[in-house]
Formats: structure tokens, C-alpha cells, sequence
């Protein structure tokens, strides 16, 4: 019998082929387990409305994990576990960012809304709006948001190379934060108390799991500490070898179903 009893599986890269489908067989072995009683979890970097979205259109409910771990939502659509952080943190963050390299593109994103400094009709700017399925409001998030507000995630885009500097200078200047590359062009940044692996364990302890009991599909480097946390961390074909070097297990590409054809094997 399979230890295995809860699924967490990354969306962009993982379950997502490149078209930014879900392939039917797929959406049929996802409804199996819902209905056997295995959850199939979706953890993103999105924000909440784009991932209900998809677990929507395949046609199941479960909870699901959002903005890379710092938003956990349950069955009924609660939020039961948020570690963002303040406003005051984005704002001085985000001034540094656009000290170092003032041609960076940044957004910063809060529950349900997202905010950008101009709407300019950039291909980073209409490949969010597609993401997220929302339009962004615009302007300045200090102006935006509210003083109890709180901000779940900065995303920059730019220039990999620029992305990789940017990295190394804001984790020395800013260790209360988590910074890491989810694409070469994108720099991701959320409060240091908000991860994948650590929003997967909170949701299996209230399930009564752990980490033995879980599967994990992942496929860029934001997925690492879910890979290496779950009693079977599963990268994808497509990923970078430094990604697929820290999981137990490579995965068909997801253009090949591969987490299906995992699935299968288990279950």
C-alpha cells in the first residue's frame, strides 16, 4: 500500500504544458484522487484568484497554497495561514530596487489585487494580466494600499543577469526576506517566514500527514525545499539540472503529462 496521501503540485512548468493547458487525462487522475480522499494540493507563485481558477476548470475542490507559500486557503475558500509582510518592508524594498536598477520592472502584489507603476503594454506586464486573470491597479503601493495592509509578494522581471545580481545584493541587504529566481527573468520576493515547504508542512499537520505521506511535483527553483521536504519530491524534465539534482525522482516534461504518468505509478 502507498504511503502516500496528499499531493502538492507547482502549476507554471509542472502541471501547466506549455500551451497552458491541462491535458484531460490529467484532469481525470487529479478528480480520482479528489474523490478517493488524496488531496491534490495546487502551491504557486500566483495569487489566489488564478489558482482557484485552474483547480476550477479541472473540477475539484482542495485547499491551495498561493504566492509561493505565504497564502493557504482551505476547502471553503478561508484563509488559514498568511505570512506577508508589512507595507512599510515593500515600500523601502522596492525603493532599493528601483535605486540599484531604475529600468527593472516590479509589481507588488496583496490578496487579491496587484499593483504595477504604470500600465505600459509591456510583454512581462500582459503575460501577467493573462496569469492573473485581473487587471492591475496603478500607481505607487504606499499610495495604494492601506497602512494595515499587507504585501504577500514583489515580483521584478528584467534581464536574467541583472535578475542574479539584483538577487545577491537584496539577500544581504534585506535577510528578513525569501528572494529567488521562479523564471531566469524573474526575481520573486516574499517575507522569509513564507515558503513552500513550510506552508506544505502546516497543511499536512492539519490533516493529520507528514512529510512521508507527501508527493511533490516541482520545476524551477522556487520548488527546491518542497522537492527536498516531501517523502518523494518529483522535479520535472523541463527543469534545470540543478532542480532535478535535488529531487528523489525526474519526471516526464509537462508537455508529456508527467505528473500524471507519476501518479499512475502510485495510484
Amino acid at each position: 500500500m502507498t504511503p502516500y496521501r496528499i499531493i502538492f503540485c507547482d502549476i507554471d512548468g509542472t502541471l501547466l504544458d506549455s500551451k497552458q493547458l491541462v491535458r484531460p487525462k490529467t484532469k481525470m487522475m487529479i478528480r480520482r484522487l479528489s474523490g478517493q480522499g488524496i488531496p491534490f494540493v495546487l502551491i504557486s507563485g500566483r495569487m489566489s484568484p488564478s489558482v482557484e481558477q485552474i483547480q476550477q476548470k479541472i473540477g475539484f475542490k482542495a485547499p491551495y497554497i498561493a504566492y509561493g507559500g505565504a497564502l493557504i486557503h482551505d476547502m471553503d475558500g478561508q484563509t488559514v495561514w498568511n505570512k506577508a509582510m508589512p507595507v512599510c518592508e515593500a515600500v523601502k524594498l522596492r525603493r532599493r530596487i528601483h535605486s540599484l536598477f531604475p529600468d527593472i520592472i516590479s509589481y507588488t502584489f496583496s490578496g487579491n489585487s496587484w499593483i504595477t507603476d504604470k500600465d505600459d503594454g509591456t510583454a512581462a506586464l500582459y503575460l501577467e494580466k493573462e496569469t492573473t486573470a485581473l487587471r492591475p491597479l496603478v500607481g505607487q503601493p504606499e499610495d495604494v494600499l492601506k497602512e494595515n495592509d499587507c504585501v504577500h509578494k514583489v515580483l521584478c522581471t528584467g534581464d536574467p543577469a541583472v535578475m542574479d545580481e539584483l538577487q545577491n545584493i537584496l539577500r544581504r541587504e534585506f535577510p528578513d526576506c525569501a528572494i529567488f529566481k521562479s523564471l531566469p527573468r524573474y526575481l520573486e520576493i516574499m517575507s522569509a517566514k513564507a515558503s513552500k515547504s513550510k506552508a506544505a508542512d502546516f497543511l499536512c499537520r492539519s490533516l493529520g500527514l507528514n512529510a512521508e505521506n507527501v508527493i511533490a511535483f516541482g520545476d524551477n527553483f522556487n520548488d527546491i525545499d518542497l522537492l527536498e521536504y516531501a517523502g518523494l519530491g518529483v522535479a520535472m524534465d523541463n527543469a534545470p539540472d540543478a532542480v532535478k539534482n535535488r529531487a528523489d525522482l525526474t519526471a516526464p516534461s509537462h508537455d508529456e503529462e508527467g505528473v500524471r504518468q507519476i501518479l499512475e505509478q502510485f495510484f
